[in-house]
């Protein structure tokens, strides 16, 4: 059994937090994409809660690999859009239950992710990265949103993914906002081909195509599976 799937089995239902379940097939044919190419790189998320889908993302890092958890954690006066009441010690002691056997190392940065500094992302890439997958699913404002995804696709290595949550979700219309502000104003290095359950994957221009392809060899015979079109890019959509 992948080292992922006992932890899907055995450690996912007994975090709190919001994770789909049909995202694993998904995360695993990232990860076989990623190594067949050579693709390196470390872990991150921005938005933790108590590390639910952070775990699992551990799960699929290198032994010797570095995971870094961006959030606010207990100071929830800067939990401007109340998604989640987090907390470091209980996150923590999850990592220690459900956390890979194989040797990573773990980094908390206490802090809104909108206030690192130019510096500060640059001391992130040199210590923590660059970053192989890279999960955001902070704040859901559309301003700290379109700031997270800057964010990630600066400290992306070449091959990475992006992982974007509650996009299309009703509940949390900024995250949408965001995507189409980071396609209307800004230069996006990244563009998405798949997308699951809320869930949006972003790879780099130049590795769009291999990415979609697996997608679509693996996912898109489903009678659930649509390739379209989402914000200029073709995109495996599969809902509900």
């Amino acid at each position: 059994m992948h080292d992922i799937d006992a932890y899907w089995q055995d450690g996912l239902p007994n975090i709190e937090g919001w994770v789909n379940e049909r995202w694993l097939p998904h995360l695993k044919l990232i990860d076989q994409v990623q190594n067949d190419l050579g693709i390196a790189g470390h872990v991150a998320e921005i938005g933790v809660f108590h590390g639910k889908l952070l775990i699992a993302l551990a799960h699929l890092a290198q032994p010797g690999g570095k995971v870094t958890a961006i959030d606010v954690f207990d100071d929830q006066l800067r939990n401007i859009d109340g998604a989640g009441v987090g907390s470091l010690e209980q996150l923590q002691a999850n990592i220690q239950s459900y956390g890979p056997d194989h040797k990573v190392s773990y980094a908390f940065i206490k802090n809104d992710s909108t206030a690192l500094t130019c510096a500060e992302k640059v001391d992130l890439v040199r210590n923590r990265g660059p970053f192989r997958l890279f999960s955001v699913d902070g704040c859901h404002t559309a301003e700290h949103t379109l700031s997270d995804l800057l964010t990630a696709q600066d400290c992306l290595a070449p091959g990475g993914v992006v992982l974007l949550d509650d996009v299309f979700q009703p509940h949390w219309p900024g995250v949408t906002e965001a995507v189409a502000l980071f396609h209307g104003r800004c230069v996006p290095r990244i563009k998405p081909f798949l997308y699951c359950a809320h869930k949006m994957f972003f790879a780099g221009h130049g590795w769009h195509a291999d990415f979609l392809r697996a997608c679509t060899d693996r996912f898109g015979r489903q009678a659930d599976a649509k390739m379209t079109e989402m914000f200029g890019h073709r995109v495996l959509s599969i809902f509900p």
